[in-house]
Formats: C-alpha cells, sequence, structure tokens
C-alpha cells in the first residue's frame, strides 16, 4: 500500500509536515516534471517563473491552500515556486505537449539532466448512486494512468482539519495538494484530463487547485456551484459523488463548467468532453486515440449490471484488459486497465498506476496500489 500520512495543525504546519514525512517523494515528483517540462523546451527555472503567475489567484482560493504548499516547500527543502510548479503542472505544460518537441528541447533536458521523456496516461471513471448499489452506498470509481515511475511518489494523506472546513483522504503525487479524495461530508472527487484548444491561454484557478477545493464542499451540488463561479486555466473533469446519493461528472475548461448526470444511476468518463457546450472547444483527439473505446468498454461492462451492484462490479470493470464490448479492430485501444510496455525504456512505460473505488458514505476508499488486475484492493479509512 503507499505510505499514508495522518497530517494535523494549522495549514502551514500541515504541509510542513507533508513536505518532512514524504521529502524523498517531493524530491521524485519535481524530477519527474522537470523531465516533462523539458520536452516541451521549459526548463525548470522557467517552469517557476510559469507557476509564480498563479500565486496570487491561488492565495485568493482561501482555504489555507498557500499555506499547505508554504509549509510543504520548508519541509521538504524546495522553494515556495517549485511546489507551485508541481500544483500547477496541468497549466504549465502547452496543450499539445504530447510528444511535442521544440526547437528549446534539448537544451532544456540539459540543463534538467533530465531523466527521458515521458508520455501521458489516460484515466476512465465512474460514479453510481446508492440506488445502484445493493448497500445503498454512493461510489465514485476509476483507474489512474500515468507513467509508472510516480507511483513511487504516490501518498495517501489523511488530512484533520478544524470546522468549518471538513477532514478529507486523498490518493495524490507528492508535493500536490489533493487530486482524488473524499471528504468527511461524504463529497468524492475523482479526475479525468481534458483539453481543449483555448486551454492556458489566460491565468485561471488550475486543475489541482480545484481538485483540492472540491474536497471543501458539502456537497455535490455545492461543488458544481463552485466551479460555475470560478475561471479555469485549463480543462479536466471531476466526477463526483456524495452521501446522499448525488452523482455527475463535472467538465470544465476555459470555457466554463457543465455536469454530465448520470442515466440510471450511473455517469462514466474518459478523456473527452460529453457536455455539447463544451465539445467544439475540443482539443484533437490523434494523441488520446483510446478515450473513445475506453468508454465504450466502460459503458458495455455498466450496461450487463443487475439492478443492484457491489464493489466486485467495479473491480471487474478498473481491471478490464480486453476492451469488452469494443469492435475487434479497436479493442486493444479500449482496454481500461492498461500494463506497461516492456519494450519501452523504464521512463516511458505508461499503465495504470492505481485503480481507487471511494464509498461515499462509509469514508472509505479501497485501493489497488499497482496495476489494479496484478494485485487485490486495500482499504484506506478517513
Amino acid at each position: 500500500m503507499f505510505p499514508v500520512l495522518d497530517l494535523t495543525g494549522t495549514a502551514f504546519m500541515r504541509g510542513k509536515m507533508m513536505g518532512q514525512l514524504a521529502r524523498r517523494q517531493v524530491a521524485s515528483s519535481v524530477r519527474c516534471y522537470a523531465t516533462l517540462f523539458a520536452a516541451c523546451g521549459i526548463d525548470w527555472l522557467e517552469a517557476q517563473r510559469r507557476a509564480a503567475e498563479f500565486h496570487d489567484i491561488v492565495a485568493g482560493c482561501g482555504g489555507g491552500i498557500m499555506e499547505e504548499m508554504e509549509g510543504i516547500a520548508l519541509g521538504s527543502g524546495f522553494s515556495v515556486n517549485e511546489i507551485l510548479a508541481l500544483n500547477c503542472r496541468t497549466e504549465i505544460l502547452p496543450p499539445s505537449f504530447l510528444g511535442m518537441e521544440t526547437v528549446n528541447s534539448d537544451e532544456a533536458r540539459g540543463k534538467n539532466e533530465a531523466l527521458g521523456l515521458f508520455d501521458i496516461g489516460e484515466c476512465t471513471s465512474v460514479a453510481v448512486t446508492g440506488k445502484r448499489c445493493a448497500d445503498g452506498h454512493t461510489r465514485v470509481a476509476q483507474n489512474w494512468d500515468w507513467v509508472g515511475y510516480q507511483r513511487h511518489n504516490v501518498l495517501a494523506l489523511r488530512v484533520h482539519r478544524d470546522e468549518p472546513w471538513p477532514s478529507y483522504l486523498t490518493l495524490t503525487e507528492a508535493g500536490i495538494l489533493a487530486k482524488i479524495g473524499v471528504n468527511e461530508a461524504g463529497v468524492a472527487v475523482g479526475l479525468n484530463i481534458l483539453r481543449a484548444t483555448n486551454d492556458r491561454q489566460t491565468i485561471g484557478i488550475p486543475v489541482h487547485i480545484f481538485q483540492r477545493m472540491a474536497l471543501d464542499c458539502a456537497d455535490v451540488r455545492t461543488v458544481v456551484s463552485l466551479a460555475r463561479s470560478l475561471a479555469f486555466a485549463s480543462s479536466s473533469n471531476a466526477i463526483l459523488g456524495d452521501a446522499s446519493g448525488h452523482v455527475c461528472s463535472l467538465e470544465y475548461s476555459p470555457s466554463g463548467a457543465a455536469p454530465v448526470y448520470a442515466d440510471h444511476g450511473v455517469v462514466a468518463h474518459t478523456n473527452h468532453f460529453c457536455d455539447a457546450t463544451l465539445a467544439p472547444f475540443q482539443a484533437p483527439l490523434t494523441q488520446m486515440l483510446t478515450t473513445e473505446p475506453r468508454l465504450d468498454c466502460a459503458n458495455h461492462h455498466i450496461g450487463s449490471w443487475p439492478d443492484y451492484i457491489d464493489d466486485s462490479h467495479l473491480q471487474a470493470l478498473l481491471r478490464d484488459e480486453s476492451g469488452a464490448g469494443v469492435a475487434a479492430a479497436d479493442a486493444k485501444f479500449g482496454a481500461i486497465c492498461r500494463s506497461p510496455d516492456p519494450s519501452l525504456p523504464l521512463e516511458l512505460q505508461v499503465e495504470s498506476v492505481f485503480g481507487v473505488i471511494i464509498d461515499c458514505n462509509a469514508r472509505d476508499m479501497w485501493v489497488a496500489p499497482d496495476v489494479p488486475s496484478k494485485v487485490e484492493f486495500e482499504r484506506i479509512a478517513l
């Protein structure tokens, strides 16, 4: 299982505690993302400069977010702008960064003494209302696909806070405040990357900062209302559920925020826009050839479910390696569970880093801390 850190005290003290306890993992995350930025001709100093442009808007989010990052910086030995660069990594990378090379790429990699060029991963997520679950509990589940290298830097943070802020449990990368999680109000949030043609053209709320802000909320409706009140710098999808049984897939981008609601108590999402008002801004899918087949595969599983499901049905979906329900020619692109290609260098091997099933009512997670088809799911409770 991933390291589980219990963080207490003020926002600054919680951040400092995380930085100290996970100093090695934070340093490794810095190396990972410095490498990605370098592939786009952005050396680490330039990445920090770009991150600094988000300082004021992040500080304005409240909730102790900037204080937490200041604490992480002190505890880990990095500067605030380096920690900010991790939390703004989606906004620093250009929208067409996949496989992108520029005239500055070699120079930037040289400056960083980078480890190599990483590729992109893709995630599949699903939310199920309590009315479709045998025990009446709302579920949010997903695989997080990325370079396997980052598995060594995944942390489970159990963050204890005083009122009015809810405590929460999150799976995230070291140095990044939050990614996938559940709070004590029973609000669960997952994440799928999206890309729009107008991403990164203006300063706005960074993706990972919004994921953290969602964990401050009391229910799904509040998260949706919050998103509609904000301006975003780039795009993603937050798949949501709460203990009262509400679920939706919340797409957000510089063009706005739009919830995609459940059909027969279930909503699934991959890496392309589904809302009709946001879809016209979809960036070309040439670097995301699997997103549509994976959604077909997920919906095939969902269509075969009985009236009431349990975690075994969600585990089977997250462990799918066959692309079930996808046309034979595209089946390999429809696999939801992704194993690394051993023919590639280690730093290029994209895979399902972990799978997670969140029970909104129990306020816990069942986590597969490796490729989900290869390991058992283990429980972490808030």
